[in-house]
């Protein structure tokens, strides 16, 4: 494929001298990542392809942000937070630059965490008020009450802590504005001085600043999507040969080679899809791993991303343009016994309805 940068010649366990000091902590923040994992696995569904006999999707956009990095903020949230529990403090105070999925995600895990949070005290309040009273009672279908009052009492929007959002142009998907503690932070800069502006914030008022391409813990989170692949194979005696990944940052990618080719020593390949023009970023953890990891790189162009988009939308699979850059370079190279990773489904249906008519 003249498309294709080849690394099948490489080794598939050649790792940077800059990556092996950080082997045992990415691996604990695999393991990590498996404990803690918020909600059942997302689905691996078979697509209907009749030139190539089938696709495997795997459905990361039905997570409830409707993204792959609800997975990556949860484990990072999650550990920050035990960090902070240790010092004594419940708040979080959080800083993102994102126009959309990520900051989703965060907003997403803040409720979540919240109502854990109430969940928890409501649990220690049962049992304390069960020990004191020396009323006979049924202490289980007391704390079923109790659980019903709390989550009825518990309302979408109650996050915990507070977060601020820096964005030049918020997602037309994504309103925050309506949310009590989510503050959106317009900026005119350009995505790399945004970021630079939001770190600065974050330093000057004592916030925690979230890293999406250089946190072990989001490596962490995201690596636990090779796991279930992993299994699945497993469990449904299904051989996968070929896993497309969509390669824009790098983390989602880095994340589940590592997983699949160095701690589960999977044999099958690992194939990074770009959009053609389209950069990566560079200098980041996760790109001193693609190097070692990462079996291909090819390049898919917008003709080919949106027909994948109208495709899978045929098929009921919602997928949005970044998320259909993997699909697209599955159907490119035709390989037999393959899975691709779909890792977002935020796209308006008036911009999908437009986009099928236009191919029609």
């Amino acid at each position: 494929m003249g498309c294709a940068q080849s690394r099948q010649n490489e080794k598939s366990n050649m790792i940077s001298c800059e990556i092996k000091y950080l082997l045992p902590e990415l691996v604990q923040a695999i393991k990590l990542g498996q404990q803690c994992l918020y909600s059942e696995e997302s689905p691996i569904k078979l697509t209907p392809i009749k030139e190539i006999g089938g696709i495997f999707c795997k459905l990361e956009s039905l997570l409830p942000s409707g993204s792959v990095k609800m997975r990556a903020m949860y484990h990072m949230l999650y550990r920050l937070q035990q960090k902070k529990r240790h010092k004594g403090i419940e708040q979080l105070n959080l800083v993102i630059c994102s126009s959309g999925n990520a900051a989703m995600a965060c907003i997403e895990c803040l409720k979540l965490m919240k109502q854990e949070k109430k969940q928890e005290l409501q649990v220690d309040q049962t049992v304390s008020e069960f020990l004191q009273d020396d009323t006979p009672t049924d202490p289980g279908q007391s704390a079923l009450i109790k659980d019903q009052q709390l989550s009825s009492k518990i309302k979408p929007y109650e996050l915990l802590g507070q977060l601020f959002i820096f964005c030049k142009h918020l997602n037309e998907l994504h309103q925050f504005s309506d949310l009590p503690n989510v503050k959106v932070i317009n900026s005119q800069l350009n995505r790399s001085d945004t970021e630079i502006e939001a770190f600065k914030y974050a330093e000057d008022n004592g916030y925690d600043y979230l890293d999406l391409y250089n946190d072990v813990d989001v490596f962490g989170g995201y690596a636990t999507i090779g796991f279930e692949i992993d299994q699945w194979q497993v469990l449904t005696k299904t051989k996968i040969d070929y896993v497309f990944v969509t390669l824009k940052s790098g983390a989602l990618i880095a994340a589940i080679a590592f997983y699949l080719k160095y701690i589960a020593k999977n044999q099958l390949k690992v194939i990074g899809v770009m959009l053609y023009g389209s950069s990566r970023r560079e200098q980041t953890i996760c790109s001193q791993i693609i190097e070692g990891f990462i079996d291909e790189i090819m390049f898919v162009t917008t003709y080919e991303v949106e027909k994948a988009q109208c495709e899978l939308a045929k098929a009921e699979e919602i997928a949005e343009f970044n998320s259909a850059i993997a699909y697209a370079g599955c159907k490119k190279t035709q390989y037999k016994n393959s899975l691709v990773v779909l890792s977002g489904s935020n796209v308006p249906v008036s911009d999908l309805s437009k986009l099928i008519s236009k191919y029609e």
